[in-house]
C-alpha cells in the first residue's frame, strides 16, 4: 500500500467506490422519489384555519370559529424580525447555509439513536419540519419517511426562498394544542399581532414548537407552578434567548432585559369560541355578520 503501486491502487479502489456509492444513491433517489407527490404548495393550507367574524364595520370580531386548528396565515413582512431570528436560533442556527438537510445534525441523530437504543432524534433542519407539517408525515418516524423528507426538502430549496420557506414554516408551526402558526398563538396568547411582537415575546413563542402540548402557556401546569419553581417553558425561553446571543442576534443587554421579563404574566386567559358574539348579543347591539376566509395562496405555486 505504501509502493508506487499500492498508492494507484488505492486510488482505483476508491474512484470505483465513489462511482458505485453516487448510482447506489441515484437509485435510492429514484426509488424513493417515484411515489413522492410534487412538492408545490407550502402555504399550510391542508392543515386547515380558522374563520373569523366581523360586525359591519369589519373592524370588531364577533367571534372565531374553528375546529381542532386555530391558523391565520399571514406574509412576511407581517412577522416580526425577533420571532424569525428566534426561530432559526434555536431550531435551525444553520438554516440560511444548508441545502434543505443538515448532514453534522442527521450523523449525530443516527450516533444518538444507535448508542440511545429504541429512541429515535430528529435532526431536522426548519425545511423538513415544513415538509412533515405540510404533508402530515408528524408522526410517522419510519426511515423510509426520512428519505422522503430528504428528498423533499432539497426540492422545496430549490422551488422556493429561504423566507419563503421561514414564513411558511410560521404559518404551519404548533404552538399548543389547537394554536398553528405564530400570527394565531400570538392573537390568543398576547392579544396582538405577530408584527408586534417584542424580544421576550418572541423566544417565549420560538420555545414552544418542540413540545407544543406540554409547553403550552395554556397548560393547567403554568397557570398553577409555584412562585419559586421556574417553570420549563421559561427555561427554555432563556436557552433561546441566549442562543440567539451567541449567535449576534441579539445584544447581551438585550438577552439579560428579556430575561427580566415575566412573560408568562402577560398570557391572556384563553377566550371561548362565541365570547365576541355572546358579549354583543347580551349589550342588545345589532350587527352585521362579514365572513372572513383566512386561507391566502401568495406562497402556491402552481
Amino acid at each position: 500500500w505504501f509502493s508506487r503501486d499500492g498508492a494507484i491502487m488505492a486510488l482505483k479502489i476508491m474512484g470505483i467506490g465513489l462511482i458505485v456509492g453516487f448510482l447506489l444513491l441515484v437509485g435510492l433517489f429514484a426509488y424513493f422519489r417515484k411515489d413522492l407527490p410534487n412538492l408545490r404548495d407550502i402555504s399550510g393550507n391542508n392543515i386547515g384555519g380558522s374563520i373569523r367574524y366581523y360586525d359591519r364595520t369589519g373592524a370588531t370580531l364577533l367571534w372565531e370559529d374553528y375546529d381542532a386548528v386555530k391558523r391565520i396565515p399571514v406574509k412576511e413582512t407581517e412577522i416580526n424580525k425577533f420571532v424569525r431570528d428566534a426561530t432559526v436560533a434555536v431550531e435551525d442556527k444553520d438554516f440560511f447555509k444548508h441545502g434543505g438537510f443538515d448532514v453534522k445534525g442527521i450523523t449525530r441523530a443516527g450516533v444518538n439513536n444507535i448508542v440511545g437504543g429504541s429512541s429515535q432524534q430528529g435532526g431536522s433542519t426548519i425545511t423538513q419540519q415544513l415538509v412533515k407539517l405540510t404533508q402530515n408525515w408528524t408522526k410517522d418516524r419510519s426511515y423510509t419517511r426520512k428519505a422522503k423528507e430528504l428528498i423533499l426538502s432539497v426540492e422545496l430549496e430549490r422551488s422556493y426562498s429561504k423566507q419563503e420557506i421561514l414564513t411558511g414554516y410560521l404559518n404551519t408551526a404548533p404552538y399548543g394544542n389547537v394554536q398553528y402558526g405564530v400570527e394565531a398563538a400570538t392573537r390568543d396568547y398576547f392579544q396582538k399581532s405577530a408584527k408586534d411582537l417584542t424580544l421576550d415575546e418572541a423566544a417565549f413563542l420560538a420555545a414552544i414548537p418542540k413540545a407544543p402540548s406540554y409547553y403550552s402557556p395554556y397548560g393547567a401546569y403554568y397557570k398553577n407552578y409555584p412562585d419559586e419553581t421556574k417553570p420549563a417553558l421559561i427555561g427554555r425561553q432563556h436557552y433561546v434567548l441566549k442562543l440567539m446571543q451567541e449567535q449576534g442576534m441579539i445584544t447581551k443587554k438585550q438577552m439579560e432585559d428579556a430575561k427580566k421579563v415575566d412573560t408568562i404574566a402577560k398570557v391572556k386567559e384563553p377566550q371561548a369560541k362565541y365570547a365576541g358574539w355572546l358579549s354583543n348579543f347580551q349589550r342588545g347591539r345589532r350587527f352585521r355578520i362579514l365572513k372572513i376566509w383566512h386561507q391566502i395562496g401568495y406562497m402556491s405555486k402552481m
